[in-house]
């Protein structure tokens, strides 16, 4: 598949079949994300009439579910396969979205999309990490993520736009109907070829050991609590800067574009350089940018700081994925994605309680504006723990 389209020498080796199955799989489910995902918050925000507090309520809800429920997904995924794991996700992401746009109709709907969203996760994730930690080929890791990101990428390029300008016309149900209908074929590629797979005894107690055993990765996972507040509130700040759906799309996909061009050499930084110094570099300047949403105003100030937040995220995260699926590769594949999941889920969780608090303390006393500010500094504060990779 994307074997054929590699860049010449750009790989020591070729990808593996397993790999370019799962590139075609992510690309597909990717773009029906991409069509909804960055209106999920605002739908809650502006369709519901959430509140701030209310939305990160929401997602502290389905963290939480996550946190509990990632152990018995890697059960299901190791003892099925990771093929079956991507399968057993679609219905629960389908539901998700029916759950959630159906919110508007009935709003006890409301209560039951985050566990159904908590399902999905602790289904999809376990076997998109252990598959890349299985089938990747040794050394050149980051060049096959950073790839694999570009791929996502390029979905989030015409999905946003595409589903602003369906909101605009038709409204969510048909955004929803959509990306549903995408979303379902993505377990096609996986399928293709018989899996190969001996199923394993997963048990939570070898990703105890893990706690124990990487105390500063554990810290540096928790950074990923600066992710929560990217998306969740960022869209809804964009969606109150421009006032547009159509346009908040277009702003995201012209961003994601500028990422793409420059993600792959990222990859091949990763492969070349030091991991972790290269990671602990781009966690000082991706700090820095959060605090550059604070001079955020109008469709082109919002849209220079999306584009340069989506471009040095990247310099983190390619290094650090990359160091995770090495570490998982070498020590237990299944604990040790359990172990990266779940202290992600739990930094997303705290950061969607802390946020709470502290945007309804400051927004209180000085007005929306500073509360989002206020949110915008937590990220920055979150993101300094990734240095601890």
């Amino acid at each position: 598949m994307f074997n054929s389209l590699r860049i010449p020498h750009y790989f020591s080796s070729a990808l593996s079949r397993e790999i370019d199955e799962l590139y075609a799989s992510a690309a597909i489910a990717n773009f029906a994300l991409a069509v909804v995902m960055i209106f999920e918050p605002i739908f809650l925000y502006s369709v519901l009439k959430f509140t701030v507090q209310e939305v990160l309520l929401f997602f502290a809800a389905v963290y939480a579910c996550y946190v509990l429920f990632i152990p018995f997904g890697a059960k299901v995924v190791s003892r099925y396969g990771y093929a079956h794991g991507i399968l057993f996700n679609i219905p629960f992401q389908v539901l998700f979205w029916f759950f959630l746009f159906g919110s508007q109709e009935n709003i006890a709907f409301i209560y039951i999309a985050p566990i159904i969203f908590a399902i999905q996760k602790a289904l999809y994730w376990p076997a998109f990490h252990a598959s890349v930690a299985r089938f990747a080929r040794e050394g050149q890791i980051g060049r096959e993520f950073s790839m694999m990101k570009a791929i996502i990428n390029l979905a989030f390029i015409l999905g946003p736009i595409l589903g602003g300008l369906i909101s605009e016309r038709f409204g969510v149900r048909m955004l929803f109907v959509l990306a549903s209908s995408i979303y379902t074929l993505s377990f096609i590629p996986v399928f293709l070829h018989k899996e190969i797979f001996i199923p394993k005894i997963y048990q939570f107690a070898d990703t105890w050991k893990l706690y124990k055993m990487f105390p500063k990765k554990f810290l540096a996972y928790f950074g990923f609590g600066e992710e929560l507040l990217v998306l969740t509130i960022w869209p809804i700040f964009i969606y109150v800067a421009v006032q547009d759906y159509a346009d908040t799309g277009k702003l995201v996909t012209i961003a994601t574009l500028v990422a793409t061009l420059l993600v792959l050499g990222v990859g091949k930084l990763t492969d070349e350089w030091s991991k972790q110094k290269l990671a602990r570099f781009g966690t000082w300047v991706y700090a820095l940018v959060w605090f550059m949403r604070l001079c955020a105003k109008g469709f082109w100030g919002v849209f220079t700081v999306d584009m340069l937040s989506r471009t040095i995220k990247d310099v983190v995260f390619v290094p650090l994925s990359t160091l995770t699926y090495e570490r998982a590769e070498s020590t237990h594949i299944m604990p040790y994605v359990v172990f990266f999941e779940q202290t992600l889920a739990l930094a997303k969780f705290l950061a969607a309680v802390v946020g709470i608090i502290v945007f309804g303390f400051i927004a209180s006393m000085f007005g929306q504006l500073a509360g989002f500010y206020s949110l915008f500094i937590l990220g920055a504060l979150f993101t300094l723990l990734y240095a601890y990779i």
